[in-house]
């Protein structure tokens, strides 16, 4: 009941953002000679001055005379590509643009899905293990969230399967009441995704500027870096510490020092399997996959299909109000997290591709109905769906994936996994994985960004401008705080509220004063 309270008003009022004109914000460009790029309703440019310092400005409707000298004096610009905080914070710990120039090929987007399925291997199993499944549940629900997305039009390049976003809240009503309510949360939660859809309500997403998505990206890069200790303070427990550090520092070297010297295969995949089998040579004690899942887990074959769900119970509960009242507080908060990230992680491929997925109909709009029916899919075979994964997605990019095939392969080769090779990929080591998931989070923070936001503020330039760079660094922050330490839906819709309502204020007061001025 406290998660529906906190949540319904604020998506009301972010969908009455969306409905509600974005002049009336009053972000236009200020006058200088550079090329603006229309994000989030306002305007954002990005330029490079003639001393070669990197500016990004907010503007808004201000007098000349709040602008920075460097705007009245209307000197000559090069305008640079806006960059989000991934793209940025990417290209810097690479030394390299992450832009892809040309198509990858199919054998580098079955490669990349390979390794985006092994990255998402334990994630899936241990979410099973929080909502109180079997661990093949985790399994399914991203084999079917990964083939019908890029089959029903979602964004190419998006991965989308199990997602510990969604896992929290739902095991929030698991945990209490039992796993016997989980398919009427998600079949609920699914509907109202698939409103959202068929009302053309995706748009909602361009409401997120750079500022609230770098402090997404923040709290849900902490997120997971976090939640990899617990493979360490295993390893502790039975004095296979330093072991587990060693080959999860290994992995990680790999991932970043591979890609200077060749990009043939996934570095991701290639730490993966020196990293375990230097463990197997060794003979040292690690965890696996395979000794931290419950007896049958791989095992493979027939017999780990997933089945239909017991329809008769469905319907009771469908039938019983206050079931629906119990589950409804959980599937509005999945809802709404799964739309946020699906719609982000389709920006971030944007960002770090360079490019936008031209298919001659609605993009988000398909994207979110295919998450949508996705999440029917996989409710109605016992699963807990999921949704587009930014930290899967930057993976697939990094590794040379970015088409439909990419996320078709994963969806298989996790299959596979499950059917085929259950016993190999049981003797995948932890402590390799950690190494892949600290290298995705390290990646998913956004650095750069939050770091020129910062920089941005304290530069030089007029009272106004200056203002409006303290609005946009209070948001970055706000929404990496409660990203972080609260809830990652009410981050971001927090830190979107905040920033504008902060900076349709401070335009509004600027502009009664400059008119009081001039009277």
């Amino acid at each position: 009941p406290t998660m529906t309270m906190v949540n319904l008003p604020l998506l009301l009022l972010l969908l009455l953002l969306s409905l509600y004109p974005s002049s009336s914000w009053a972000f236009s460009a200020p006058p200088y000679r550079s090329s603006p790029v229309t994000i989030s309703g306002g305007r954002v440019c990005s330029a490079v001055t003639k001393s070669g310092q990197r500016q990004q400005f907010f503007s808004s409707v201000l007098p000349k005379r709040f602008y920075p000298a460097v705007h009245r004096n209307n000197y000559s610009f090069h305008t640079t590509a806006l960059s989000s905080a991934l793209q940025l914070n990417a290209a810097n710990n690479n030394n390299e643009s992450t832009i892809t120039t040309n198509p990858p090929t199919p054998l580098q987007e079955s490669l990349a899905g390979l390794t985006v399925a092994f990255s998402l291997l334990s994630k899936a199993i241990a979410c099973s293990a929080i909502v109180g499944v079997n661990p093949l549940v985790g399994l399914w629900s991203s084999v079917i969230m990964g083939i019908t997305a890029p089959l029903l039009g979602s964004r190419s390049g998006v991965i989308s399967g199990t997602a510990a976003v969604v896992i929290v809240p739902l095991s929030g009503l698991t945990m209490q009441y039992g796993v016997e309510y989980m398919p009427l949360c998600i079949i609920l939660s699914a509907v109202m995704q698939g409103i959202f859809g068929v009302c053309n309500l995706a748009k909602t997403a361009e409401l997120v500027s750079e500022e609230v998505l770098s402090g997404f990206l923040n709290g849900l890069g902490f997120i997971l870096l976090f939640s990899q200790a617990k493979v360490f303070t295993a390893a502790k427990k039975v004095g296979a510490l330093v072991p587990a550090v060693g080959m999860a520092s290994l992995c990680f070297a790999i991932v970043q020092l591979l890609p200077l010297v060749t990009k043939v295969v996934p570095s991701s995949l290639v730490g993966l399997v020196v990293a375990t089998g230097l463990g197997m040579v060794l003979k040292l004690p690690l965890a696996t996959l395979e000794s931290t899942a419950p007896v049958g887990t791989f095992s493979g074959g027939l017999s780990s299909l997933p089945s239909w769900i017991d329809l008769g119970q469905l319907k009771r509960m469908v039938m019983d109000f206050e079931a629906v009242k119990l589950v409804m507080p959980a599937a509005i908060s999945i809802m709404i997290i799964a739309l946020v990230e699906t719609l982000l992680a389709a920006k971030v491929v944007d960002d770090m591709t360079g490019t936008k997925d031209e298919k001659g109909y609605d993009v988000p709009k398909r994207s979110v109905l295919a998450m949508s029916t996705g999440n029917l899919i996989s409710a109605f075979l016992g699963g807990f769906g999921g949704c587009g994964l930014i930290p899967q997605t930057v993976l697939n990019i990094k590794s040379g994936g970015g088409g439909p095939l990419s996320s078709i392969s994963y969806a298989l080769a996790m299959a596979s996994f499950v059917l085929f090779f259950a016993p190999w990929v049981g003797k995948i080591s932890e402590a390799a994985l950690a190494g892949i998931m600290i290298t995705v989070a390290y990646d998913t923070v956004a650095w750069s960004s939050s770091l020129e936001s910062i920089k941005a503020v304290m530069a030089k330039g007029g009272d106004g401008t200056r203002v409006q760079r303290l609005i946009d660094l209070f948001a970055l922050g706000l929404s990496s705080y409660i990203c972080y330490f609260g809830n990652l839906a009410v981050g971001i819709i927090g830190g979107v509220v905040a920033q504008r309502g902060l900076h349709s204020i401070f335009n509004r007061f600027s502009s009664s004063k400059d008119g009081a001025a001039a009277s």
